[in-house]
């Protein structure tokens, strides 16, 4: 069987999920890495850390309906400058207080990655920009 949750569930999820970025005492952030993404996001982190980026507070507006499931989509356009070069092949966010929130895989803009860069080819000092983050939550799965 097919495991299935409401859509106002859905949604909850959702919003709980990206919450966790604004938990602690400032806004969330995010660092973006080379190599190979953990099998788990409690695994140490692998790989370079490229450049780190802060998020706002708060990181993501509340979860909408996709009818199935829910999308939180990120609040601007953060950036920073690179302290390393690299190709950035995943991120890590965490909240102000350091604890992992969440992984994913990281493409160029337009190119469907769970979070999208300007230019993930990046280079020591040159400013990268998020130009798009959306946490999605299925109804089945």
């Amino acid at each position: 069987m097919v495991t299935r949750i409401p859509n106002a569930a859905a949604l909850t999820r959702c919003n709980a999920q990206v919450d966790r970025l604004d938990a602690g005492a400032g806004p969330g952030y995010i660092e973006l890495r080379t190599g190979t993404q953990p099998a788990f996001g409690d695994d140490p982190a692998s790989g370079v850390v490229l450049v780190t980026i802060a998020l706002q507070d708060p990181a993501f507006g509340d979860a909408a309906d996709q009818n199935p499931g829910a999308r939180a989509s990120m609040n601007g356009t953060p950036s920073a400058n690179a302290g390393a070069d690299g190709t950035a092949s995943w991120f890590r966010a965490y909240d102000s207080d350091a604890n992992p929130v969440q992984d994913g895989a990281i493409t160029a803009t337009g190119l469907g990655g769970e979070m999208e860069i300007d230019n993930p080819v990046i280079n020591s000092g040159a400013t990268v920009t998020i130009t798009s983050w959306n946490v999605d939550e299925l109804e089945s799965a």
